[in-house]
Parts: C-alpha cells; structure tokens; sequence
C-alpha cells in the first residue's frame, strides 16, 4: 500500500477540521435558533468555536493555508496579510459569545436573543472572511497569463 504524500495528508487533514468548523458552527446556529439545547450546552459549545478558531488562525498565520498559493502567485501576499489581520476581530466576536451565560437559568429569553443576535454577526463576519480566502486562493491558481496560454 502506498503512503500518502505528506502535503495531501496534511491537506486532506486541514480539509477535515474545517468541515467540522463549518458543522459546529451549524450545530449552534441551530441550537441558538430552536433553542434545542440548554445555554450550558451552547455555551460549551460556543467554548469549542473559540477554540477551534484558534488552532485554525494559528495553522494559516504560520502558513499552513497560504503559504503555497503565495508561493505560486506572490503578487498576492497583501491580500493573504489583510485576511490574516481579521483574525483577531473575529476570534474576539467568538469569544464574547462565551462571556455571559448565566448559569443554570435555560429561560433567560434575553441571553437567548443576545447570544443569537452576537452568533449571527460572527458567522457573517467568518462567512465573508471565508469567501475571500476562497478567492484568494482561486486568484492564485486561475491567473489570466496572456493570449498566448
């Protein structure tokens, strides 16, 4: 049996958690909006989206997502910098989603609209940052070389 190359494993691996970014990220909105969980739940939850965040910020700011699209297209390294310093906006809209659950008192309506009200301008905010690391990286790989290509 022939081993994956070490690039693929690690890309097929960076595939996988941001799968189960985008499917934590479902899972809350869900919970937020049919309040199908209690607020320890969310709250936990909320908890792991920060972490997550974290350990995904980190891997693209030590060039993990872009360092080969900006090897291949480095007229691109001003835009990769700006998607990189949303990071600290976002990980913060992430964190003051955590702040102020109160504890055991799955009724408190106001922490419910608060806390969906803060998730849903964090998953637009993640959304459009999203969308331009896509275009970033589609930039760099489907660049216009001329009549002659």
């Amino acid at each position: 049996m022939e081993s994956q190359r070490p690039e693929l494993r690690a890309h097929q691996e960076n595939l996988a958690k941001h799968q189960e970014l985008k499917a934590l990220i479902v899972a809350i909105d869900e919970a937020l909006q049919r309040r199908s969980a209690t607020i320890d739940e969310v709250s936990r939850m909320l908890a792991m989206l920060g972490d997550r965040l974290v350990k995904r910020f980190a891997l693209e700011e030590d060039g993990g997502y872009f360092a080969e699209a900006i090897v291949h297209a480095p007229q691109l390294v001003s835009k990769a910098n700006a998607l990189l310093a949303q990071h600290p906006k976002m990980h913060i809209l992430a964190k003051n989603l955590v702040l102020d659950a109160p504890a055991g008192d799955d009724q408190s309506d106001d922490w419910w609209l608060r806390t969906a009200a803060l998730f849903k301008a964090f998953r637009e905010e993640f959304a459009r940052h999203e969308s331009q690391e896509n275009v970033l990286i589609q930039e760099a790989y489907h660049q216009d070389i001329g009549v002659t290509d």
